[in-house]
């Protein structure tokens, strides 16, 4: 966990502004973003219509394993397999527990070492007591999305202009993913992407300025070769 500050970019954000940088210079997708590659939304959804074991049941599983509080989970799906991967924490020790899709079994559970380095132990403990201090945990954010016809890919707590909300990322019937977040306390919407408009167009003006960098180098290439 980071300090009680807004953080520049969420393990969903930084998988969806990838591909949202590449959207925006295409003309932009709106509010829905697709994942490219193996992060593809659509064989993500479908591969979870196919777990046996739901999101909120693997937090469960996380729980009972007696390592800490949930702060995050997500289903993911890749080269090697599809899993759930959920956050505990317990003081400043952070475990990030992988979860059969199929059978609810814990097939590891690994300390992550991902930490921002200047994080103090007073900072992480003042987050972890607004956790724990929450009135809406992610079970019960789960449950009024999905509730609402939405199917819950990941959830986590995240501090938004020193608020704690809680962010989710769904998928639509029609199996379109998007992100939103609720307030912690109140469970009301919180308006507004996380990560804002100027973030959004630097991400877009840099993927433009590496394009036509690219551009570039092929026509100077070119010309050389005439030359020669």
């Amino acid at each position: 966990m980071t300090q009680m500050e807004t953080k520049p970019k969420s393990r969903f954000s930084r998988v969806m502004m990838a591909a949202l940088a590449g959207s925006v210079a295409l003309g932009g997708m709106g509010a829905t973003l697709a994942y490219a590659g193996n992060h593809d939304a659509s064989a993500k959804v479908q591969a979870l219509s196919t777990a046996k074991v739901t999101l909120a049941d693997a937090i469960r599983t996380a729980e009972a394993a007696g390592q800490g509080i949930v702060t995050g989970a997500e289903f993911d799906a890749t080269k090697d397999g599809t899993y759930f991967d959920v956050t505990t924490q317990n003081g400043t020790t952070e475990i990030d527990h992988r979860i059969d899709p199929m059978t609810g079994a814990i097939l590891a559970s690994t300390p992550n070492v991902e930490k921002d380095d200047g994080d103090s132990n007073a900072d992480e403990a003042q987050e972890l007591a607004a956790i724990q201090g929450a009135k809406v945990s992610l079970l019960q954010a789960i449950s009024t999305a999905e509730g609402q016809g939405a199917k819950v890919m990941g959830i986590e707590y995240e501090t938004e202009d020193g608020t704690l909300g809680i962010e989710l990322q769904t998928a639509d019937t029609s199996g379109a993913v998007s992100e939103s977040m609720v307030n912690a306390a109140t469970g009301a919407a919180i308006q507004g992407d996380q990560d804002s408009a100027d973030d959004k167009g630097d991400e877009a003006g840099e993927q433009q300025e590496a394009d036509e960098g690219n551009e570039a180098g092929e026509q100077q290439e070119a010309g050389e070769e005439n030359e020669g």
